[in-house]
């Protein structure tokens, strides 16, 4: 007979865990960074700096219908991040990694990984280079998906910052250049061009979007290269500037599990890209305590989807946002957005594919700051349409079972050091 542990045992079996065993290590950490702040080491006669830092957040959706990001129509709790980063600098030169870990819903399991680790060298302010996994460059604000303590928004707009897709947006392994221009009375321009490769695993959110209509279980999925750049301008206007990203992925394939009776056939997908590209227009205002934003995609994708390889599906996807937020005083801000994405196929004969998949949604935000370290967040959204729920092996999401117009909450706290 199988014993039952006891309820303590369980329970310590589960702050054992990865995920909660790093937040228990932030706290512990936090008080002794906290006092080591602003220290200097000396090696070698050469001052160098030292610095550690991290965050871990717990949050909560509820939607009215749908799961979107987990089973949000039940209510989850399924929603945190962690993460403990450590940087070095001396002169021109920079090393600094950090370690991630989440979970949203099936995302993530509260695995620790290493999200960014990379050394810099910035040789003048026109030019530099970084090498490692590398932070991708993508719009406004994709370098800092982290960056809780920096906006009031429980989750970034979804149509370009889906949170599912951080294991292919978030950082690639490769190098990149990178400089500031100056333009004197006509401001300045920063550039960054990279190249590399993204490492991606299935059960994540980016094979599930990329395979989100197949019926099998898919067991690998891999990226050949990535290549792309961004060039901003800060404009002449006081709090002003914006710019232009492009990153194409080449050779983006997965690998699925194939049931035929009596069979187990593991092929490569009818449904591989030649190539993925992403293209996204970015504008930022900030004046006073205000700040506004908006930025507008497309991504195209063209996928193989028979033997002979004469018949190609092209997936068009166009995403956009509109956002404002307002510091109300020291512990509160306020936050809106639109964003939507609307998404359709389209044959090599050039006949749109039906139904064109799309999503609205209408956030409204509010943050409150109970401490230098400490903040809270509350968000409420109404959603018209359901065209980016995912419709895979493992979470069958029909589209025609989808609700049309629905409603979510989420709630988040985040403690940072």
């Amino acid at each position: 007979m199988t014993k039952t542990p006891s309820r303590p045992a369980s329970l310590l079996r589960r702050a054992l865990s990865p995920g909660w065993a790093v937040l228990f290590l932030v706290a512990a950490i936090a008080p002794a960074r906290a006092a080591l702040s602003g220290a200097d080491l000396h090696l070698s006669g050469l001052a160098q700096s030292l610095q550690i830092g991290g965050f871990a957040s717990q949050g909560y959706l509820k939607s009215s219908a749908n799961d979107y990001l987990g089973e949000t129509s039940k209510g989850t709790f399924d929603f945190r991040e962690y993460a403990l980063n450590a940087s070095w600098s001396t002169g021109k030169w920079r090393v600094g990694a950090q370690a991630f870990g989440e979970k949203l819903g099936s995302y993530g399991n509260d695995e620790v990984k290493l999200d960014w680790a990379m050394v810099d060298y910035q040789a003048a302010q026109w030019f530099g280079v970084r090498a490692g996994r590398v932070k991708l460059p993508r719009g406004l604000y994709n370098e800092a998906l982290d960056l809780d303590s920096v906006r009031p928004f429980v989750l970034l707009p979804q149509s370009l910052y889906d949170n599912r897709l951080r294991d292919f947006i978030a950082s690639f392994d490769g190098g990149m250049a990178y400089g500031n221009i100056d333009l004197k009375r006509f401001g300045s321009v920063d550039y960054k061009v990279y190249y590399g490769d993204t490492p991606m695993k299935p059960n994540t959110g980016a094979s599930d979007y990329f395979n989100t209509d197949s019926p099998f279980k898919i067991i690998a999925i891999g990226v050949k290269s990535l290549a792309g750049g961004t060039l901003f301008w800060d404009t002449p206007i006081n709090g002003l500037r914006m710019g232009y990203s492009h990153t194409t992925y080449t050779k983006l394939a997965t690998v699925m599990h194939v049931l035929i009776p009596y069979a187990h056939v593991d092929s490569t997908s009818p449904k591989h890209t030649n190539a993925f590209n992403h293209d996204e227009f970015s504008v930022e205002f900030v004046r006073g305590d205000w700040t506004f934003a908006t930025e507008a995609a497309h991504d195209v994708a063209l996928y193989l989807v028979n033997v002979a390889g004469n018949l190609w599906l092209s997936d068009k996807t166009d995403l956009f946002y509109v956002s404002a937020a307002r510091r109300i005083n020291r512990w509160l801000e306020l936050g809106s957005y639109y964003s939507i994405s609307r998404e359709h196929y389209v044959h090599n004969t050039n006949a749109i594919i039906p139904p064109l998949l799309k999503q609205g949604d209408y956030a409204l935000s509010a943050r409150f700051d109970l401490s230098d370290h400490l903040i809270f967040k509350i968000e409420g959204h109404y959603l018209d349409g359901a065209g980016k729920i995912f419709d895979t092996n493992s979470q069958p999401n029909p589209f025609a079972l989808r609700a049309s117009h629905w409603s979510m909450i989420a709630i988040k706290t985040t403690y940072s050091f």
